[in-house]
Order: C-alpha cells, then structure tokens, then sequence
C-alpha cells in the first residue's frame, strides 16, 4: 500500500509539471505507437543492461523514496522492461511502452494511463551500479543483478 502512495504520489507531481515537453518531442519521433517494445538487440551489444534493476527514486514529494524492482530481458531480439516483485502492483498506475539503448543510456518509456502523460526513466549503468533520472525530475540510485 505505502509503494501504490508513493507512486502515485510520484506520478500526481510529475504529470502537474512541465518537464513533458522533452518527452512528447521523444515520442513524436517514434512512428511505431502500436508496439510496446522496439529496440533490436543483435549481436547481444547490449547484454550490459539485461538483468534485474532495484532502484530507488529519490525526491518525490510525499517525503518517502519509491522503490521499484524491474527486469529488463531481451524476447525476440527486442528489449523490453517490466515490474517484478512487490513492484508488480504499481503496473496499474503505469505502464512500460519502449525500452531502448542510446548513447550507451537505457531508457524506459512510460505512460500513465489516467493522466495520459508519458515519461521516460533515464538509467546510467556501470557494473551493477546504476544511477539516473524519472521524468527528468527525481534522480534514481539503485543495484543491477544479471
């Protein structure tokens, strides 16, 4: 129940702000809405970012950090994130759309149904260190495990 509050939570502040216009310019670009998952993985470039992401969100203004457990897995040749664990509960707040590889910078698209707002997490890895940035807003500290 505190996960559900903090994501929405999480979710209520960024869909008040204006840090959207970033990602609405992202996702005109992409042609292909119909597709949850678009990014071709070949010769297995990135087996660096398959495996299981605990994460910590920081800064959402509830006061308390949100955490979430995501694997992301190659099917198909094609990326693709979704929660696990505990964090399977959130999937009815939000919804994964894209994963993709960029600059060496995994991003995971996301949509928010009730306030059909669409964001992406930002998530740098070395090792199994992983850092980066929810809707360009709240920074993300967390372990990768293959």
């Amino acid at each position: 129940m505190k996960s559900k509050i903090l994501v929405f939570a999480f979710l209520l502040v960024s869909s008040s702000c204006s840090i959207f216009k970033t990602s609405q310019t992202i996702n005109e670009k992409n042609t292909d809405e119909t597709s949850t998952n678009v990014e071709v993985v070949s010769d297995n470039i990135y087996k660096k970012f398959l495996g299981d992401y605990a994460i910590e969100i920081m800064g959402i203004p509830s006061g308390d950090d949100g955490s979430l457990t995501i694997k992301v897995s190659a099917e198909n040749d094609i990326l693709k994130a979704e929660l696990i664990g505990d964090s399977v509960e959130a999937s009815n707040i939000f919804k994964f759309q894209t994963v993709e590889v960029e600059d060496d910078i995994l991003f995971i698209e996301i949509f928010v149904p009730e306030y059909s707002v669409t964001g992406f997490f930002e998530l740098y890895v070395e090792g199994n260190e992983v850092t980066g940035f929810a809707f360009d807003m709240f920074e993300i500290i967390g372990t990768k495990s293959d």
